[in-house]
């Protein structure tokens, strides 16, 4: 499944061609920053995309794990805090997470992953029967294996240019933009 909306699928496609990072010696600075940024954004997006789809994760994680514990389910409210408190799984880029998304990104990631879970009432799962309940949490589970290489792709897209650009100020300090 897809489920890009336009501007993402544009996105992504035009940061992971590989001409967006063929000749880099020949751009100028400005355009360096301009691909570097659109890289960023483009992780940022996928980042957070890969969040969310990590939460229904957790949450498809605690139904399972209270139902091999043989307790009764909690309410929502309880069972959404200890998933979004349990932080996202796997190594950490050592960078400050930036909170600030278009409003545009915030809502494609929403319709990407409600378009990912379908029906799933994930507000419900303790009415799962076992099987829809694994055969949603195997659709998550490959959905976050596909956004994360996808995540991963730009990464290294965006090290690239930052790389070149930092290459660039040591070079000449003079390019280093004041006042950031």
């Amino acid at each position: 499944m897809s489920g890009r909306g336009s501007a993402q699928a544009e996105r992504i496609a035009r940061v992971l061609d590989p001409e967006f990072v063929d000749g880099l010696g020949g751009l100028s600075v400005e355009e360096l920053r301009a691909r570097r940024d659109e890289a960023r954004d483009e992780r940022e997006y996928r980042s957070f995309l890969r969040r969310l789809v990590q939460v229904r994760q957790d949450l498809v994680d605690s139904e399972r794990a209270r139902r091999a514990a043989g307790t009764e389910p909690g309410p929502l409210l309880e069972r959404l805090t200890t998933a979004l408190s349990v932080g996202p799984a796997g190594p950490s880029r050592g960078e400050a997470v930036r909170v600030h998304l278009p409003a545009e990104d915030l809502a494609e990631a929403e319709v990407h992953v409600t378009a990912v879970v379908g029906s799933a009432d994930l507000s419900a799962l303790e009415h799962m029967d076992d099987g829809e309940l694994e055969r949603l949490r195997a659709v998550l589970a490959t959905e976050e294996e596909r956004v994360s290489a996808d995540r991963s792709a730009v990464i290294r897209v965006h090290d690239l240019l930052q790389e070149e650009l930092k290459r660039r100020y040591r070079r000449d300090p003079s390019l280093i933009p004041q006042g950031v």
